[in-house]
């Protein structure tokens, strides 16, 4: 699921070499065929789309075409399970996915994912990664408590 390429740019620039490939190079991530002969891998990124939050493809096999929010996670469920199979003992597999919300009802994506990864035998090694978005109206904003429940406000109390 290249996108726009960020993560083969970034491999690239760095001198870590890269596989990036997806359905417009010909890739059906949710077909063990396409896996045949990749890796192992200490490292797989995945970023699938967010349900149909963005069409990215009038491909069928897009993950982003799911007809419904099950069906969607059923085919993510194959692709979690295909990516962990090319990783080396030891190996990480992240995961980058996105929410939203249809007629007020939130989609749960987020909370989906980590239930296939525990259905595929994963242990989780960190629950999220907090992104800052510059320029958002939140972020003007104090709050006495942290916002998300397991990210820790810095003391402002002196030590001893």
């Amino acid at each position: 699921m290249t996108g726009s390429g960020t993560c083969r740019d970034v491999c690239r620039e760095l001198g870590i070499n890269c596989r990036s490939a997806d359905l417009v190079t010909g890739f059906d991530a949710t077909t063990a065929d396409a896996y045949r002969g990749l890796g192992p891998f200490d490292f797989v990124c995945l970023h699938p789309p967010y349900w149909k939050m963005i069409r990215y493809s009038d491909h069928p096999r897009c993950l982003s075409q799911s007809a419904t929010l099950g069906e969607f996670c059923q085919r993510l469920q194959t692709v979690i399970r295909l990516c962990a199979a090319t990783l080396n003992p030891g190996g990480k597999l992240a995961i980058l996915i996105g929410d939203g919300r249809e007629a007020g009802r939130y989609w749960g994506l987020p909370f989906r994912t980590f239930a296939i990864a525990e259905r595929e035998k994963l242990r989780l090694a960190a629950p999220e990664i907090i992104r800052t978005s510059h320029g958002a109206s939140s972020s003007r904003k104090s709050y006495a408590t942290a916002f998300i429940p397991r990210l820790q406000r810095p003391s402002t109390e002196p030590t001893s």
